[in-house]
């Protein structure tokens, strides 16, 4: 596969230019989060109800578990769980990007990366009603986060940055080839267990700390975790976002450039 460098110009110039369209895929992101609870009467605020059961349920019940106490717990695992709700419906939603609004990609000449921004939005919006009770977490266990909860801002764009590219890639690797898009979440399931979301990395000791060290799904949730617990993210945790950001978006661009194109016949 050949790229030469005006398609990959024209490729970037399709990413820019997605933000133009900001009032159409805002409108279209709110709008999914809406027909999810349409005609309930809580509406949205059953994300919020949800992740306040977990945190209730699950936090009693594995703080047991885990012999850790439960004010230390239930913080632990409510960043964690939020966080990894996330950084998941990034990579589970990002195969249907394009395969989910296949109409209004044949019908609406606007770029394709708009889709892309849509579940973004769609999922940092569920993201703020779970964040809901994270505050009450934080309110009912007296956590004072300050001042390392400023890192949490550069963490969610650079965990954006890598959402942009997840859809890219796997909405066009799915609309080439469906059988893909029935394998994504079965993968993310047997994430969430090799992840440390309800158990901690510390536990891993040995050959299975590298389910830990070599699971980059560990990194990008600890970047936003520890700034959400008033921790800091390690260096090594920062270099291998990063890094994991760099090596994401040069495999994507190549791919996306010379294939996107094609989309339009795919669907």
């Amino acid at each position: 596969m050949r790229t030469n460098g005006s398609g990959l110009l024209e490729a970037l110039r399709e990413v820019r230019d997605g933000w133009r369209w900001h009032e159409l895929w805002f409108t279209l992101g709110w709008r999914d989060v809406q027909l999810r609870h349409r005609r309930s009467r809580l509406g949205a605020f059953w994300i919020s109800l949800s992740m306040a059961f977990v945190a209730a349920c699950m936090g009693t019940i594995y703080s047991a578990i885990m012999q850790v106490p439960t004010h230390e717990y239930v913080p632990y695992l409510v960043t964690g769980y939020m966080t990894w709700n996330l950084l998941s419906a990034f990579v589970t939603d990002g195969k249907d990007a394009f395969v989910g609004n296949a109409s209004a990609i044949r019908e609406i000449a606007v770029p394709a990366v708009v889709y892309v921004y849509r579940l973004l939005w769609r999922n940092i919006l569920i993201f703020g009603y779970s964040a809901l009770v994270y505050v009450a977490v934080l309110l009912v266990f007296q956590i004072w986060p300050f001042p390392e909860l400023l890192l949490a801002l550069p963490a969610l764009v650079l965990i954006l940055l890598n959402g942009v590219w997840l859809g890219l890639l796997l909405g066009l690797i799915n609309v080439r080839y469906r059988d893909f898009g029935h394998m994504i979440p079965n993968a993310m399931r047997l994430m969430f267990f090799i992840t440390p979301i309800l158990w901690y990395p510390g536990q891993m000791e040995g050959l299975r700390a590298f389910v830990v060290y070599l699971n980059p799904a560990y990194y990008m949730l600890e970047l936003l975790r520890a700034p959400l617990l008033g921790q800091a993210p390690s260096p090594l945790v920062w270099a291998v976002a990063i890094g994991l950001t760099v090596i994401g978006w040069s495999v994507t661009l190549p791919i996306y450039a010379y294939w996107r194109r094609r989309i339009t016949f795919w669907i």
